[in-house]
């Protein structure tokens, strides 16, 4: 496959692109005054107006006042697949009848009730939740199902090969013995080592902007119901209109005879001025969110609807060497210790010579951990060879570890042939689309209008 920074990546399975600029045409291309189009897809014009749209939903969805690079970058991507699929499913005469998309809805989990069957009332409670129509919901869900059958009318058929089953059958089950030496540092620091790390690294330890505000819980308790019924969402929509009109936290409260809970002065971790966590840590996101002429909105927070108001924005909140900072800062210097400890030990290769420090393990698949390394370290050492020797840091601890030899699980496990066949099949279906990329850039010539979308990051 040819470098991202020559070509753009279209992921057929999200009908997402990673957008690189360098790719497509720019600037000069639109000549002519067309303000209000931010680019084209095989000529066929993507409007700003659809770009303003879709950054005023992701806004709403993020729960945020402002987007970054990430975003607008998010955006434009989204746009310009729809475009392709829309332009591809033209080509192939893909049509989607009513019928089609009406069983393609009521598949939807969203909206199909604890049986798995399509609920009526599901479905109006996420229009209501959501704050959309059911005329918006069936464009966009036409949109995705026209995507699902252009990609699967180029996947469907493909099968697995025996030789292909039989390598990722000895990766599924392959086993690996190893021995691992946990290093240990309690390396004892003077006050002045403590303190010249503090200043040399007073920014790690600064608190930072901090913020407090005000909560409500809306759940139907607190508003007054005795389940979740259809009053309880068009009482959780009206509150949302009040919200779009401005209406002030306060008046919310009165209006709907609301409890409410203050949050104390904490930074965007969630600490406070002890450098503690909060207890009410889990409204730091959405107080850092809101700003003074957006201060109150509605967020989702461990699966609850709270209204949440910014009362106070305070600059530089610093914090002084105490204990708590004292001992995290022993933490970090005895952590580097143990890296340079285990950084010695490799480049001598002296393993074996620490006979009383080694400890044996087994692991009988990838994600077999014993209870010790996370997943991204367990794929590093399936990955290495018989007799290599490395470190890896888990959290605050260092290992250093030795591979001793791989073997084959000889357990029957229940249906490995069929989810063997199924990955390699899902193997072989993603090289196709990733060809089918390919082939898809260089049909539809995609062209971007630099300055209309410089001219749109600095207005939203």
């Amino acid at each position: 496959m040819k470098s991202l920074s020559k070509k753009i990546f279209l992921t057929l399975f999200t009908g997402i692109i990673i957008i690189v600029f360098g790719a497509w045409g720019m600037g000069d291309l639109f000549s002519g005054g067309n303000k209000n189009i931010i680019a084209t897809v095989d000529n066929k014009k993507i409007f700003v107006q659809d770009f303003i749209t879709n950054a005023r939903l992701l806004l709403q969805q993020k729960q945020k006042n402002n987007l970054d690079d990430q975003d607008y970058n998010y955006i434009l991507n989204r746009l310009i697949s729809e475009k392709i699929y829309e332009i591809l499913s033209s080509d192939l005469d893909l049509k989607v009848s009513d019928q089609a998309l009406a069983t393609y809805i009521k598949s939807n989990k969203e909206f199909q009730d604890q049986n798995g069957d399509f609920s009526r009332t599901q479905y109006e409670k996420y229009l209501l939740l959501n704050n959309l129509n059911s005329q918006t919901v069936e464009f966009f869900l036409k949109k995705e199902l026209v995507k699902k059958i252009a990609t699967q009318s180029f996947i469907n058929g493909v099968t697995f090969t025996n030789y292909h089953k039989k390598n990722l059958e000895n990766d599924f089950l392959k086993q690996v013995s190893a021995e691992y030496i946990k290093i240990n540092s309690n390396k004892t620091f003077s006050e002045n080592e403590i303190k010249n790390y503090f200043a040399d690294n007073e920014k790690q330890f600064s608190l930072g902007q901090m913020r407090s505000g005000k909560t409500t819980v809306l759940d139907y308790k607190n508003l007054g119901f005795e389940n979740e019924n259809d009053e309880y969402y068009k009482m959780l929509n009206n509150i949302e209109n009040d919200i779009i009109s401005n209406t002030s936290f306060e008046e919310i409260i009165k209006k709907y005879n609301l409890k409410t809970q203050a949050v104390s002065r904490i930074n965007k971790a969630g600490l406070n001025l002890n450098y503690d966590f909060s207890k009410k840590k889990q409204f730091a996101n959405a107080l850092f969110s809101l700003n003074e002429n957006l201060n109150t909105e509605i967020f989702e927070i461990n699966k609850k609807k709270y209204l949440v108001k910014l009362d106070e924005i305070y600059e530089n909140g610093k914090t002084n060497l105490n204990e708590k900072i004292k001992n995290q800062i022993i933490e970090k210097l005895n952590f580097e210790e143990k890296k340079e400890i285990a950084k010695i030990v490799i480049n001598n290769n002296n393993f074996d010579e620490n006979k009383n420090q080694i400890t044996e393990v087994f692991f009988k698949d990838i994600s077999d951990n014993q209870k010790l390394f996370n997943n991204e370290n367990m794929v590093k050492i399936f990955n290495m060879k018989i007799g290599e020797t490395f470190s890896i840091n888990e959290n605050k601890d260092v290992y250093i570890i030795k591979i001793k030899n791989f073997s084959k699980k000889n357990k029957k496990i229940e249906n490995l042939e069929t989810i063997i066949e199924n990955q390699v099949i899902n193997n072989f279906q993603s090289l196709i689309l990733q060809s089918l990329d390919d082939y898809l850039l260089k049909r539809y010539p995609i062209k971007i209008n630099e300055k209309v979308l410089n001219q749109i990051k600095k207005n939203i």
